[in-house]
């Protein structure tokens, strides 16, 4: 079995226009073939309205799949928090070959928001505000025809990138004040930690009902290293001190490339390996092989505006596993 996450990058516009999109099937389509997945884990899939009123329908990723193998593939899609439709950008997509059981969007669910009153705002609010995550977690339950089901988890938490503060940016890109750039780049901060706390709650979950839940949690995650979201969702014994904790643990499977060939996105001449795929004890027993697709990866700034966006700025990364 391949598992593959891929970020599209803002794929498809608001209104479906099959003439404006073929740059980008073109671009996108020959890595989906690469990839051979027959798990497919996809982040940043907007939905289009075909008519004026109309619920908004994933018809720029139909475009991309047909006629390609994805397209008879099972799928799953996260949906607004009314739960009847997809939002109108950077859903949650997993393409199976395998019989989707059952699939839940994730948002809020485990996590309660924190409250933080912005001391920058301008005007101040009267008191501590929600921070509600920007994004939500895709589950979903997997027939890969062993006892138990395969549960994938598709992921997509916060860039690192300040949070809007009220009053605090004179533009676009340019901030009024540093008081208000670092309180807003606080607030990102719980976002993005925030979103990895509930995927870890999620997962406990899961093990609290099958200790041995082969699990796959994979997208991006918008953090290296050991940066806290990864480091949360892991639970390494490390960090917990405790080894009876051990079978909770996820292991990141692209740790095991080369670091120097492990880099999903390249800003500004430097690459940095912010899309991953972490698994369960059960499924590392099963991983035989790990690759992250990026070579000719595009710079996101130096190539922006270029013939590169069409495609993506992120490389996809595919595990092989045997079942």
């Amino acid at each position: 079995m391949r598992l593959a996450t891929f970020n599209l990058e803002s794929f498809g516009e608001d209104d479906f226009d099959a003439e404006a999109l073929q740059p980008r099937l073109d671009a996108l389509r020959p890595t989906l073939l690469a990839l051979k997945a027959d798990v497919l884990c996809l982040q940043e899939v907007n939905a289009q309205r075909l008519e004026r009123k109309g619920t908004r329908v994933f018809a720029a990723l139909d475009a991309l799949v047909a006629g390609t193998p994805y397209e008879d593939f099972f799928r799953a899609t996260s949906l607004r928090p009314d739960g009847t439709a997809p939002a109108d950008k950077h859903n949650l997509a997993v393409l199976s070959r395998f019989p989707v059981v059952s699939s839940r969007t994730i948002r809020e669910d485990h996590v309660e928001p924190p409250l933080w009153r912005p001391r920058s705002a301008d005007p101040l609010p009267a008191g501590p505000e929600p921070v509600g995550f920007d994004r939500p977690l895709l589950h979903a339950a997997l027939d890969v025809g062993l006892p138990r089901p395969l549960h994938v988890f598709c992921v997509h938490l916060r860039a690192p990138i300040a949070a809007p503060v009220a009053g605090g940016k004179l533009s676009a890109v340019s901030w009024g004040s540093t008081a208000a750039w670092a309180e807003g780049y606080f607030l990102a901060s719980m976002k993005r930690v925030g979103q990895a706390l509930e995927l870890r709650l999620a997962i406990d979950a899961l093990f609290d009902a099958d200790p041995e839940a082969l699990i796959a949690a994979a997208g991006d995650f918008n953090a290296v290293g050991l940066e806290s979201p990864l480091r949360l969702v892991m639970a390494d014994p490390d960090d917990t001190g405790n080894p009876a904790l051990g079978h909770r643990r996820l292991r990141q499977l692209d740790a095991a490339v080369p670091e120097e060939r492990r880099q999903t996105v390249v800003h500004r001449g430097r690459g940095h390996a912010l899309d991953h795929i972490l698994v369960s004890r059960e499924l590392l027993f099963r991983a035989r092989d790990i690759r992250v697709l990026n070579e000719g990866l595009a710079d996101e700034v130096r190539d922006a505006g270029t013939p590169a966006e069409a495609g993506s700025f992120h490389a996809p990364v595919v595990a092989t596993f045997e079942l």
